[in-house]
């Protein structure tokens, strides 16, 4: 089904409606059979290379490198879990609920913002930011947590709000773990 042109819907917040107009300006829900195939793989599995990411961090720092590991694993959890109760309080609907494209991943219809996607890899990107020396492991994060940002959107899971403050509450929440922990 081909919505790409068909008229936005009736959306009453303001920031929702700039939202879906910018998921539509970037394609966003619509491509080529290739796009959305590269699309889907990384929004269901993007967790692997940030877990071997994890594991590289924790190898650096062999004294509390699996502690490390642990915690910030732990702590996206939680992240994780406060925005799935924002989410539920704020009740903000995924693009496909609102008929913006198809539901590319078979994604339940409950609220997606924040984007626990972003939060989880914000958060763990956060927590090693303070102890990742290497500016290869820095860059493979980021891209990592950008790919699955733009996965998310692409496939109609998520608007780009959703994401962006997803990843920045994330970001930021781990930033202040990490940098309060004891090594």
């Amino acid at each position: 089904m081909d919505l790409s042109h068909a008229a936005l819907p009736t959306i009453a917040s303001p920031w929702r409606r700039f939202d879906a107009r910018v998921f539509r300006a970037i394609g966003a829900g619509h491509g080529p059979a290739w796009l959305m195939t590269f699309a889907r793989l990384l929004a269901r599995w993007s967790w692997l290379p940030l877990l071997a990411v994890v594991a590289a961090v924790a190898a650096q720092a062999p004294a509390h490198g699996a502690l490390l590991a642990v915690l910030s694993l732990v702590f996206a959890g939680a992240v994780q879990l406060v925005g799935k109760r924002l989410a539920r309080r704020w009740q903000a609907q995924r693009p496909f609920v609102l008929g913006l494209c198809d539901n590319h991943l078979g994604h339940s219809a409950r609220a997606g913002f924040p984007s626990s996607h972003a939060l989880v890899m914000g958060a763990v990107i956060g927590v090693l930011l303070p102890y990742t020396l290497n500016d290869a492991l820095l860059a493979t994060m980021s891209a990592i947590a950008v790919l699955t940002g733009w996965a998310r959107v692409h496939t109609g899971a998520h608007f780009p709000l959703d994401v962006v403050v997803g990843t920045v509450i994330g970001l930021l929440a781990g930033l202040l773990f990490g940098l309060h922990l004891p090594f």
